[in-house]
């Protein structure tokens, strides 16, 4: 057995436990579940990098839609002003 998931030795998982008195097969297949649990959770680094340009991407979006909203409030405001401006003497 090797090392296959990043920071998890699975022979020395194996030897521990069988140390411990597990059977070894049994040691075994445990240690290579535990490794296969591990690898299919972990993320690459081409996971990583796809969800940081998704997440630049969304906040892109926000910033443009956050600034459109901001204008237009503005714009309302203003609107407001100059109309209570007309109307008061």
């Amino acid at each position: 057995m090797t090392a296959s998931a990043p920071g998890f030795d699975t022979l020395s998982y194996a030897r521990r436990l069988k140390e411990a008195g597990v059977d070894e097969a049994q040691a075994e297949a445990h240690a290579e579940a535990v490794r296969a649990a591990i690898t299919e959770g972990a993320a690459t680094k081409a996971d990583i990098v796809r969800l940081e340009a998704k997440v630049e991407n969304g906040l892109a979006r926000l910033e443009t839609r956050l600034t459109i909203r901001f204008y237009g409030m503005a714009a309302g405001i203003v609107a407001a002003v100059v109309a209570l401006i007309k109307l008061l003497p």
